[in-house]
């Protein structure tokens, strides 16, 4: 699923130049758990935006992690495969978070 207010990652295959041996698999796995991520926070965004005594600092706080989920999917355009393996590696955990698992 692509946001559309998010730039789409474009990796070169394995042995492009820059590429770090990343290929467009793994990239786009990464581009899914951040998307998911970015959902879940906009959900909680809007739920709490609308729920009576709404906590301000709450939905600060909800929105700055997803503006730091839109500069993480940004800097997958030039990532090599151990900074997409740590953002992998970081999204798994905001899911796990998120879900409760």
């Amino acid at each position: 699923m692509h946001d559309s207010d998010q730039p789409a990652p474009h990796a070169g295959g394995a042995g492009s130049p820059g590429s770090g041996g990343v290929d467009a698999d793994a990239v786009g796995r990464v581009v899914e758990k951040i998307d998911e991520v970015a959902a879940w926070l906009t959900r909680h965004v809007f739920l709490e935006r609308y729920r009576p005594g709404a906590d301000r600092a709450l939905v600060e706080r909800l929105l700055a992690e997803r503006a730091a989920c839109a500069a993480d999917r940004a800097r997958l355009v030039d990532a090599d495969s151990r900074e997409l393996a740590r953002i992998e590696a970081l999204y798994d955990a905001k899911l796990a978070e998120s879900t409760g698992q």
